[in-house]
């Protein structure tokens, strides 16, 4: 049951997504604006996430080092 829910939140976050990224490509190529890099929301949680778990394993060595 937990696996449709997020499947479906999943589907729901996509669809938000392209279609703000559809209206910002529209709203760049009417003014002449260079393209933004845009990254889908769970992505940028995954790696920021990645991110973390990387700086407090390094820290982690850092302590046992000293």
């Amino acid at each position: 049951m937990s696996d449709i829910i997020v499947n479906i939140l999943d589907l729901i976050d996509s669809l938000f997504f392209w279609r703000r990224k559809k209206k910002r490509r529209k709203f760049e190529k009417d003014n002449n604006l260079p393209k933004k890099i845009m990254i889908r929301p769970l992505n940028l949680i995954l790696i920021s996430l990645i991110a973390i778990l990387f700086i407090i394993k390094l820290i982690t060595l850092l302590v046992k080092w000293i």
